[in-house]
């Protein structure tokens, strides 16, 4: 088994100890179906199951819940008071412990919504809430308060926002804490030193979200009279758009975020800027257009001055003598050419039926004809030259003459050509015929084979 000897162990290994603690939370059968009482704190749904943290507010502490298959029609809400029945359950590889729930059961709200409840109808009660109490947020401000932790998300998303629409604008913060027991009254005094130490046109108070309980500062009885009593107007800015507080009830105006908030204070002038430039656009577009239609008219009138003035009149006329000039000499050519051409056919018809000319023509003719003949005649003669020197040369190289001047001779018996020696006998009388001359010689033997 693991967990034999692992009592004796100085060291354990996290996968040692995971383990165990899996283990004995599996063995305790006071751990499986137990009753837990208390408060939802950020429910979330992921597919069929719900996930949340279940709270114990006289002692502050907290444990993770899960529903496998969780019946949606059942409403579970932030806040929340509730009964549940489920097992405990450990994850070795995360070391968290979590409740398995197998039911659940709505008991009311929480105590501390309840109270929550309460401050905010009785504060509406006293009219804070009331909308004759909204001052107007200023369009063009030049001077914002921020009234939220320095080292928050919320501080930079509402500068950089600012920042990105409009630049000539001062942006002052005022750094405090937004949750935990002191929250409250820096709170209060961020507010008092924007309305008294250094005045501006508008306050932002907020924070970035975070859970229930984390945004209590902002639902303090302490902040709302603080921001209702506030004689420069203030824009609440908690949390996301699902997140309500009581300062947004009371605030003149109330932003779905704190980037939504630095929107809201320099929106008019951004829409102002736009407004500006839409407007140099169109009074752009307008000028361009109007210098455009004068110039159109202004060319139309030069124009028409042109086409009535006494100079464009003669031009008009010279114009016409031009044209009128210029077609008369076309025809006069066109005339012209025509003669040229009958004048020329009359004259090859005249030269055809003259008899120097005929005469002429038959004598350059004969000249043609001898000299086409003399050409064939020498082409013929110098084929026939060549033709003559190939066979010469085939003659010589085929001459008996000159193979023997290669060193061959041809024996002769009786005015026969010797090719066996068969055809001699010993004391026959034989001629050699030479390139120069003959041997005459006597056979002493004869010998048939090549071998000597």
């Amino acid at each position: 088994m693991l967990f034999d000897n692992i009592v004796a162990k100085k060291e354990w290994s996290v996968y040692e100890l995971t383990s165990y603690l899996r283990k004995k939370v599996e063995m305790d059968v006071l751990l499986k179906n137990i009753y837990l009482k208390g408060e939802v704190i950020r429910p979330t749904l992921s597919g069929d199951h719900l996930y949340f943290e279940l709270k114990d507010l006289e002692y502050d502490a907290k444990v993770k819940c899960v529903y496998f298959w969780f019946d949606k029609r059942i409403e579970v809400r932030h806040g929340s008071k509730v009964l549940i029945k489920g097992s405990v359950i450990f994850y070795e590889k995360e070391g968290i412990i979590e409740i398995k729930v197998n039911e659940i059961t709505d008991i009311g709200l929480g105590e501390l919504f309840v109270k929550l409840k309460q401050l905010e109808e009785k504060l509406r009660q006293e009219g804070l809430f009331d909308q004759k109490h909204k001052k107007e947020i200023p369009q063009y401000p030049k001077r914002i308060g921020i009234v939220t932790s320095k080292n928050g998300a919320a501080v930079r998303d509402i500068i950089n926002t600012i920042y990105s629409k409009f630049e000539n604008v001062e942006v002052y913060i005022f750094n405090c804490s937004v949750q935990g027991q002191s929250a409250p009254f820096e709170i209060c005094e961020g507010i008092e030193y924007f309305n008294k130490v250094l005045p501006v046109e508008v306050i932002i108070v907020g924070r970035g979200g975070g859970a229930f309980e984390d945004l209590m500062a902002f639902n303090d009885e302490m902040v709302v009279r603080k921001i209702f009593e506030s004689e420069i107007p203030v824009i609440s800015a908690v949390g996301h758009e699902r997140d309500y507080v009581l300062t947004d009830f009371v605030a003149d105006l109330r932003a779905i975020t704190p980037t939504n908030a630095g929107e809201i204070v320099v929106g008019f002038q951004n829409r102002a800027l736009e407004m500006l430039d839409e407007y140099q656009k169109r009074m752009k577009r307008a000028i361009l257009k109007k210098i455009e239609s004068d110039a159109e008219n202004l060319k139309h009138k030069i124009y028409r001055l042109y086409q009535n003035s006494p100079s464009s009149k003669v031009i008009k006329l010279a114009q016409d003598v031009n044209l009128l000039s210029g077609r008369l000499a076309f025809s006069i050519n066109k005339k012209l050419h025509s003669v040229s051409t009958i004048l020329k056919i009359l004259e090859k018809r005249l030269s055809d039926v003259n008899p120097y000319i005929r005469f002429t023509r038959a004598k350059n003719h004969y000249e043609m004809l001898c000299k086409r003949l003399h050409t064939a005649f020498e082409d013929f003669r110098k084929r026939k030259e060549f033709e003559l020197q190939l066979k010469l040369e085939k003659l010589i190289a085929l001459n008996p003459l000159n193979i023997l001047k290669r060193g061959y001779s041809v024996t002769i018996h009786n005015s026969e050509l010797i090719t066996s020696v068969k055809q001699i006998k010993v004391d026959d009388e034989i001629v050699t015929r030479l390139s120069d001359g003959f041997i005459r010689s006597k056979v002493l033997g004869v010998q048939e084979g090549v071998d000597e």
